[in-house]
This record gives structure tokens, sequence and C-alpha cells, in this order.
């Protein structure tokens, strides 16, 4: 077989796999975008159900890394006084067969139990896994952006 017929037999196959790279991308930005918003309008179940059991990762908090959610907790966080208003920006997600990496920025207000109030611009990354299910969170970062950076 000439070196022309199997370019142009490897072109024909990585051009049929854009639209499903494509239509995965943008799965998953569907996704994170229900993940966030069911955050912040206090949908706890739907929020914890785009998650793995056992997914970790760090919150803005700076503080340790977390091991999974539940909603019971944070349906008690909300009756503190947590609030979550905000926003995606500048989502970029790039799949890897049944894996995607997602980045964006988070910007808005949250409210914390005790009435402390966080407005800004978070850096939020994560890892999700496609399973029967959907497309689930194994991993998360959110992280403030700081002053002056980027």
């Amino acid at each position: 077989m000439s070196r022309r017929v199997v370019g142009l037999g490897l072109g024909m196959l990585l051009l049929a796999a854009v639209p499903n790279v494509r239509a995965q991308e943008a799965e998953v930005s569907a996704a994170v975008n229900a993940t966030l918003a069911a955050w912040a309008d206090g949908e706890y179940e739907t929020f914890v159900a785009f998650f793995q059991p056992g997914a970790r990762g760090f919150f803005l908090d700076g503080g340790a890394l977390m091991q999974g959610f539940n909603a019971p907790t944070l349906e008690l966080m909300a009756q503190a006084g947590f609030k979550a208003d905000v926003e995606v920006r500048d989502l970029d997600v790039k799949t890897y067969g049944s894996t995607a990496v997602s980045v964006a920025y988070v910007e808005g207000t949250l409210t914390l139990p005790g009435g402390v109030i966080m407005q800004g611009t978070w850096r939020y990354s994560e890892t999700r896994v496609e399973t029967d299910d959907g497309w689930k969170v194994v991993q998360f970062h959110m992280s403030a952006q700081q002053p002056g950076m980027g």
C-alpha cells in the first residue's frame, strides 16, 4: 500500500474523530456549568450527583485536601449562611478519551457562614471521567486569583 493511501486513511480517521471530540467537549462543558449552577442555586443533591464517590480536591479556603461531598453537610452550611452567587467565565475543556480536564474562572460573591462576604475571581479546574451516568468529577481545585496576576 502506498504512503499516500495510508496517509489519506489516517487523515480520514482523524477527521472522523473530531466531531466526537467536539461532542464530548460540549457534554463536559454542559456538565461543568450544570454542576456550578446547582452549587450556586443550593441544589445540593444535584450538585453532589456530579461527583464520583471519593472525589477529592482543594477548595478556595486554602485548607486541607477535601474528600467527597455530601448534601446534608452542604445543606447545614447553607442554613448557617453559606450562599454562592457565581458565574463561570472562559471555560476550556479538553477530552482525552473517557477523561476530561477543564479550567475556568468563577466570578461573583460567596457568603460564608457568619456573614463574611468574599467577592472576586477564583481559578477553577477539574478532572472528570465518563461513566454510564455521565461525566463525573474525580478531582477539583478552586483558588483565588491573585491581584495583578493573569
